[in-house]
């Protein structure tokens, strides 16, 4: 179990739409030959795929407005990231263009892993949540509470997934919330029309910025992001209810 995890983002001065990204995921996997399947996470052996979590992944970095593609590499990924930054030309062919890239913004640093002793809000982007068949499950509840509740399930899932992907020994329960729905999309995935959530949801773990959790993971979609505003007004409610008691 690691007291850190080491994490790597690196974000290059294009601008990239979002439909570009598996263009990009695509280039860099090239560059660096497709030998090295942490890059794209197929298996050359069967033709298949690792049922792995992704330790090197692909982002939009919408920092200062702009959307700029973005690799994140954890771990092991880390070290692997020096493939492509050990090649001599960092141009890629996106699509039908090739583009010289230059870094914009670097970021190398270590974040605990454990348990949290206040809650802790976390907003999830466009979340899949589902395969084939636990969406027939989830259809099949009655209510928005029973709903909620398997999304949790779901969502708790998730975590224990990146947690062993990681090699981190999470506590193997935990209580989690979903405090507030803000969206759901369907959106395509691998030419499949696929159900997305965005929504906030608290749970007393430090976790890592920028990380994905559920399906489609490398390629962008579940990114979670710490809600502090939000930690904040829920620990000064605490408070002021504790002075009342």
């Amino acid at each position: 179990m690691p007291d850190n995890l080491r994490l790597l983002s690196v974000t290059f001065d294009t601008e990239l739409q979002p439909w570009e990204l598996p263009w990009f995921r695509g280039a860099v996997a090239q560059k660096v030959g497709l030998e090295h399947e942490w890059f794209h996470n197929h298996n050359n052996e069967t033709g298949g795929y690792h049922q792995r979590y992704p330790l090197i992944q692909y982002k939009l970095d919408t920092w200062r407005g702009h959307m700029r593609p973005m690799l994140l590499c954890l771990q092991h990924g880390v070290e692997e990231a020096h493939r492509f930054f050990s090649q001599p030309d960092w141009s890629l062919r996106i699509g039908r263009e090739e583009r010289p890239l230059r870094i914009a913004r670097l970021q190398n640093w270590e974040e605990s892993l454990g348990p949290s002793d206040q809650p802790r809000i976390y907003r999830i982007h466009k979340w899949k949540a589902f395969n084939p068949d636990n969406y027939e499950v989830w259809r099949s509840l009655d209510g928005l509470a029973e709903q909620f509740a398997f999304l949790e399930r779901l969502l708790a899932a998730h975590i224990i997934a990146f947690a062993e992907g990681v090699d981190w020994r999470a506590e193997p329960r935990f209580d989690l919330k979903i405090t507030e729905l803000l969206k759901r999309e369907w959106l395509d995935f691998k030419g499949v029309r696929m159900l997305s959530f965005t929504l906030d949801f608290q749970v007393r773990l430090q976790l890592p910025e920028y990380i994905g959790l559920g399906k489609g993971v490398s390629m962008g979609y579940g990114v979670l992001r710490r809600q502090m505003a939000a930690e904040k007004r829920i620990h000064e409610t605490q408070q002021r209810y504790a002075k009342r008691s």
